[in-house]
């Protein structure tokens, strides 16, 4: 088995496909389809794939050799909001599924519990000692207490959708995250709202470890509604920028 660091060298440069559906996508079904998408993302060169829920990183990770980053996106009601791996119990059950690096939500915003999401950085660090932490923050002061909590990874995933950064309202901010490169201590993946190969270039050139492309490649009905809210010239009540970054279906519910 590779070490961490011989997997983080490993993504140096490259392409980690995100591939996910969630119940109420018109592409989920039992599995499969996460399958098909990581194999073709590996035959395509891909340097790992990002997954939601163990059960998906499961399926994935008996048909691909590739790295997996794993997340579990959780919607707690009295909260209004999903949190991505809030607790340890999730972290292990992606461990267990195959992941060898856990994605979680790592800002200031708190969690179910009322504690910020990056305190479980440590938690992990402590009971799965061999995981990769991919943190995903929304600004470059929770990117450096990510780094500082222990952190191995830091992304801008959830750039324009917190509290703190709902003035970002066009993703990626490519200033920022060029930030984040020269000043965080530990590699930056880009991730969100890259969507053709120049962004990710673009990225890369910035100081990007890696880059994560998910709905341009893998979410076929998002990739139809650019095309059409273009074609039609953006018609005002349709925008798939919106759509894409609002849109959640009805994922897992957790109400404790």
């Amino acid at each position: 088995m590779l070490s961490k660091e011989e997997i983080i060298k490993s993504l140096k440069g490259g392409l980690i496909v995100s591939c996910q559906t969630e119940p109420g996508d018109c592409i989920h079904n039992d599995g499969q389809t996460v399958v098909t998408m990581a194999k073709a993302a590996q035959w395509g060169g891909a340097v790992a794939i990002r997954s939601n829920s163990p059960e998906q990183v499961k399926a994935i990770h008996e048909a691909v050799d590739l790295p997996i980053i794993g997340l579990d996106k959780i919607y707690y009601d009295h909260m209004g909001y999903v949190i991505m791996t809030p607790t340890i119990e999730h972290a292990k059950a992606l461990w267990e599924a195959g992941a060898r690096i856990i994605a979680l939500e790592a800002t200031d915003r708190p969690n179910h519990l009322g504690v910020p999401t990056r305190e479980l950085i440590p938690v992990i660090k402590k009971e799965l000692p061999d995981a990769i932490i991919f943190a995903d923050i929304d600004n470059i002061e929770n990117a450096k207490a990510a780094a500082k909590l222990g952190a191995d990874i830091v992304a801008p995933t959830l750039t324009g959708y917190t509290e703190a950064t709902a003035y970002i309202t066009e993703p990626p901010a490519f200033r920022d995250i060029a930030q984040m490169c020269r000043e965080v201590d530990v590699p930056v993946v880009m991730e969100g709202h890259v969507y053709d190969p120049e962004s990710a270039m673009k990225s890369l050139y910035l100081g990007c470890h890696a880059v994560v492309v998910g709905s341009a490649i893998t979410r076929p009905h998002f990739i139809v509604k650019r095309f059409t809210d273009l074609m039609s010239k953006f018609p005002s009540d349709s925008n798939w920028r919106n759509d894409e970054k609002t849109w959640t279906g009805p994922i897992t519910q957790m109400n404790k």
